[in-house]
């Protein structure tokens, strides 16, 4: 289905394996007469085989239940995922083909598009890395802010170039138990322009509606560039958070200027 990319900015859980040791010391030394009848029936089928086959099936049907099972999850997953992009591409394209609609309007259109397809909050904290623990809850609500203003302006100054692309599906992918990735490819029609691999990485959360949290453009993660630049100017202003809200607030003066 042919489609719009949004011009947007430039894990797994963990887990513990813990390792159990059973002790069998004293199980050799029972007796069967202290065995109840069901006890010593399994024990003889197992010195039989027959426990053993019995063991085997039972095995085999919950493996075969979990086949049956996990996809099914997965491809929830999978399909929530594609349909996020697929209405997020209907809704831009609609837009796009509105001639009327005013810059006002589409920064309106744009704002209320970030916060039903995207992961705000999750994309604010991750584009600052380590640096978001460190700051003051004033400098992240200043931050959040000014990052939102400037992405905001950014998407609708390139707006009018959505009228000329369009989205291509190609495949998508289940990355553990959080993340999908909806892959396609952003075509020009005025053949200006080559054809761009683009994969929409979408957060899948139990109870939660899903969420764009990136977007990965020929395999260069656009969140982690962000997040590249505005660690460095953190770091070489000796570590002052405060120094990229300045700067943000500088370019979003630019920007209003011009």
């Amino acid at each position: 289905m042919p489609g719009h990319g949004l011009p947007i900015i430039s894990n797994a859980p963990d887990c513990c394996g813990i390792t159990c040791r059973n002790r069998m010391t004293g199980w050799m030394n029972l007796k069967i007469s202290s065995l109840s009848k069901d006890t010593q029936t399994v024990r003889t089928n197992i010195m039989t085989g027959t426990g053993v086959q019995m063991l085997r099936a039972g095995l085999l049907g919950v493996f075969f239940a979990l086949m049956t099972v996990l996809p099914v999850q997965a491809n929830d997953r999978v399909a929530e995922a594609e349909q996020l992009v697929s209405s997020l591409i209907t809704e831009l394209e609609a837009n796009a083909a509105d001639n009327t609609a005013t810059e006002e309007q589409n920064k309106q259109f744009l704002n209320r598009l970030v916060d039903t397809y995207f992961d705000v909050d999750g994309i604010t904290r991750f584009s600052v890395g380590r640096y978001w623990r460190v700051a003051t809850k004033d400098e992240r609500e200043d931050y959040a802010r000014l990052f939102r203003s400037v992405l905001l302006n950014q998407a609708n100054a390139q707006f009018h170039q959505l009228k000329n692309l369009e989205f291509r599906p190609t495949s998508t992918k289940a990355r553990g138990e959080k993340l999908v990735l909806v892959g396609g490819i952003i075509h020009d029609k005025s053949g200006e322009f080559p054809d761009v691999e683009i994969f929409w990485r979408v957060v899948t959360l139990p109870e939660k509606p899903a969420k764009i949290f990136d977007v990965e453009v020929e395999n260069i993660s656009m969140l982690k560039t962000q997040q590249d630049e505005n660690t460095t100017l953190i770091r070489r202003s000796g570590g002052r958070f405060a120094a990229l809200n300045e700067a943000l607030q500088e370019q979003l003066a630019n920007q209003q200027v011009n």
